[in-house]
């Protein structure tokens, strides 16, 4: 990597970010706008793109002392739902960003929301659509809201994990337009456990055709308390997503055009798996499991032990620390969570008073030689961005292949050069060991590869490769 330029950089975003309200507890971000919950039972809404904030109290009217288990915000910043939780137990608040005060969503009173799925293609200002909810104590609920109505339209329980109830911790949601409706994609994790649904219809029909067949599951050994899980959006689709697990970072593309049949009959629309295992962040003789994570294009930020780590997803090396600027008082507890705002294109790392920004930096610009690296030379083609890079890869298939022996192969790559290597000193190689077939292989391949404006090399490298035609004969 570029040892000048990091991938990844870090500005303080906002110091004092809990006003005074406790300290920061939990956070989320969309468009600009980043929800915080605290540790005395406030959120506060601090929109960064118009510049302002404002607070409101959730402990109100509640015994004891409060804090903000979960704030979720989507990605058009205007839709937020927090649970509240103290002695009294848990409630669950909906706001929008044009009301003066939240509602409390009664028929979840007691139930401690974890995770929110949006319907990111069809959420507007105005109104939420469909969201789904999961709980700790593994059922999923769809609620809808319109911001005219003060009030949700409705909330429907959905799904509940019988054969082992545990909390869902993470959960996103992709539609499609089909021609006969709309398709749903959900998945969703638990500390042990991915579920993916799918199906054609409404929510409520695409779930309840799970009590006539199998859910489709994941299951890894170990399990860990804070299971996360993240798509990474471009162009407004998911591309790949990460789940947080107790083995590992699992994870893949995602292809929501595909439907592939998997063994159990579900339709399946991940690819290419992988589980980058926490040994690769060993610390000693222990492996650290991350407490957070946030996923960029080609990159994990991982949270461990109150440091932020960047780990390449191709190369599963760590690229990067994060250096923050906090204050005494923090630096000792460290960063406590990350969230990413991906409307913005932005990520966020937070310590119980500060929020900082994390940008990034052309991360792809060093795609092309991990690709390399790795031998992957379809894929580093693919993010080369200019011919000296491509002259790179092609050298070295084209010398892997002629230490190989495979003079041939190796002519048709090093024909290909057209930078790194003069024209003398590859058909030097070829006349050194007397390959005379792969020495006329490359200049017929160097002809190909010739523009027609190039009259005098054309005519040179016809004549030699006549003469070498006329000698075998």
């Amino acid at each position: 990597m570029d040892p000048v330029r990091q991938v990844f950089s870090v500005d303080l975003l906002e110091r004092y970010a809990a006003k005074g309200r406790g300290v920061i507890t939990c956070m989320a971000a969309g468009n600009d706008v980043i929800m915080l919950g605290t540790s005395k039972g406030w959120v506060i809404r601090h929109d960064f793109g118009v510049g302002d904030s404002y607070d409101f109290d959730l402990s109100v009217g509640r015994p004891g002392e409060q804090s903000i288990h979960r704030v979720f915000v989507d990605p058009g910043g205007s839709h937020c739902i927090a649970t509240v939780v103290g002695s009294g137990g848990a409630d669950t608040y909906y706001t929008h960003a044009k009301w003066s005060k939240p509602r409390v969503l009664s028929k979840l009173k007691g139930l401690l929301v974890d995770a929110v799925a949006w319907n990111k293609q069809q959420i507007t200002e105005a109104s939420t659509r469909e969201v789904i909810l999961g709980t700790d104590n593994g059922q999923l609920h769809e609620i809808a809201v319109d911001e005219k109505d003060k009030k949700e339209k409705y909330i429907k329980f959905l799904f509940e994990l019988t054969e082992l109830p545990e909390a869902f911790m993470g959960l996103q949601m992709e539609t499609a337009s089909i021609a006969n409706g709309t398709r749903y994609y959900v998945m969703a994790v638990t500390p042990t456990r991915l579920y993916s649904f799918t199906g054609i219809g409404s929510l409520d029909s695409v779930f309840a055709s799970y009590v006539d067949r199998a859910v489709h599951f994941m299951e890894l050994p170990g399990e860990i308390p804070n299971s996360e899980l993240h798509f990474f959006i471009k162009q407004r689709r998911a591309v790949h997503f990460a789940w947080l697990s107790g083995a590992g970072i699992y994870h893949g593309g995602l292809n929501f055009g595909a439907q592939h049949s998997s063994p159990n009959g579900d339709e399946n629309f991940v690819e290419n798996k992988a589980l980058l295992d926490y040994s690769k962040f060993c610390e000693g003789d222990e492996a650290v499991k991350p407490s957070s994570l946030a996923v960029s294009e080609f990159h994990f930020l991982l949270l461990i032990r109150n440091r932020v780590k960047v780990v390449n997803r191709i190369s599963e090396q760590i690229i990067e620390e994060l250096q923050f600027d906090q204050t005494a008082e923090s630096a000792s507890k460290g960063i406590i969570g990350l969230c990413s705002d991906a409307s913005a294109g932005l990520f966020y790392a937070y310590d119980q008073n500060s929020i900082f920004q994390v940008s990034v930096n052309d991360e792809g610009r060093d795609m092309w030689k991990i690709h390399l690296d790795l031998k992957e030379y379809a894929a580093a083609l693919a993010n080369c961005r200019d011919p000296l890079q491509r002259d790179q890869v092609y050298l070295v298939q084209a010398e892997a292949a002629f230490s190989s022996k495979d003079f041939l192969r190796a002519a048709s790559f090093y024909a290909k050069i057209n930078y790194v290597l003069s024209f003398e000193e590859i058909t030097l190689k070829f006349i050194s060991i007397g390959e005379q077939d792969a020495l006329r292989t490359f200049l017929l391949r160097k002809l190909d590869n010739l523009a027609k404006d190039d009259k005098c090399q054309i005519t040179m490298i016809s004549m030699w490769a006549t003469e070498l035609y006329l000698d075998k004969v």
